[in-house]
């Protein structure tokens, strides 16, 4: 009987945690380069119980000797869904998407360092009056190719090309045109899944994945490298009907379990009854 109230008890435990997730992918439907979680669930380990202690005088059966018991679900895993998502034009000069693999690398004030898609970018002054920061809407600076906050003089149009690098062009002097010493950095994590997301649509990996080698920098004039975007921003690729498909599953999963376990103590109550007689 208790077998029936642990099976029941877990799944109510997975069930829950997969509403969270697919509740969280449904509130960020609108986020710039949001990424959607995936749930999946895992048996729990399964015991075997002997049904026969004689197994020589069992001549030619073919049937298991053993009852495998199993202890119901769990979650598994909640992985990152990478798929490129869509495109919306904004017009705006320092909203930029990323075409392909790849993550803007940012950091904060204390150098922590950030992953994001999340392109929408922003300028922030410096002390000094003649360049600017790029920074999330955080005020997490955007890192070049070098791992240092990107710098862009005053004074100047920027136009971002698909390799990252910065042609300015003074406001004063059409004609004094020149490619900025920085470029936009991207890197690619080999294993997404090692990803942790830390808030404000950000990720952050463990010291060890990165001692290991999981992130490495793109070269963006490979070929086959993405290609970055101004003026535009790149969806959430989350897929509202198949989420909506997904929450009513599992309510319906929740909604059966819990009747389950108020079954179950039911029969333990009349269990109970019956010995206290």
């Amino acid at each position: 009987m208790n077998t029936s109230l642990y099976i029941s008890n877990g799944a109510l435990q997975a069930y829950q945690q997969r509403l969270d997730t697919v509740s969280y992918n449904i509130a960020n439907v609108n986020t710039v380069g949001y990424k959607q979680r995936e749930a999946s669930f895992a048996e729990n380990l399964a015991t075997e119980v002997d049904n026969q202690p004689n197994r020589d005088e069992e001549i030619g059966r073919r049937s298991p000797h053993e009852i495998r018991v199993g202890y119901g679900a769990r979650l598994g895993q909640t992985s990152i869904n990478m798929k490129q998502g869509g495109a919306k034009e904004t017009g705006q000069p320092f909203d930029i998407m990323v075409e392909g693999d790849g993550l803007f690398v940012v950091s904060d004030e204390t150098g922590a360092l950030r992953y994001t898609r999340d392109g929408a970018f922003k300028q922030s002054p410096a002390e000094e009056e003649d360049f600017y920061y790029l920074v999330t809407a955080q005020g997490d600076y955007l890192l070049d190719d070098f791992g240092e906050p990107l710098e862009i003089d005053t004074g100047y149009d920027v136009k971002l090309l698909e390799n990252g690098d910065i042609q300015l062009t003074n406001q004063a002097d059409p004609t004094d045109a020149w490619i900025h010493w920085q470029r936009i950095g991207l890197v690619q994590v080999n294993n997404p899944q090692l990803l942790r997301s830390v808030g404000d649509n950000q990720y952050a990996l463990d010291e060890e994945a990165i001692s290991a080698g999981a992130v490495e920098p793109l070269d963006l004039d490979d070929a086959d490298a993405p290609k970055l975007r101004q003026g535009f921003l790149e969806t959430s690729n989350v897929n509202i009907a198949k989420e909506m498909s997904e929450l009513l599953i599992s309510q319906r999963g929740f909604q059966m379990n819990a009747r389950a376990v108020s079954f179950a103590d039911q029969m333990l109550g009349v269990a109970n009854g019956i010995i206290n007689r």
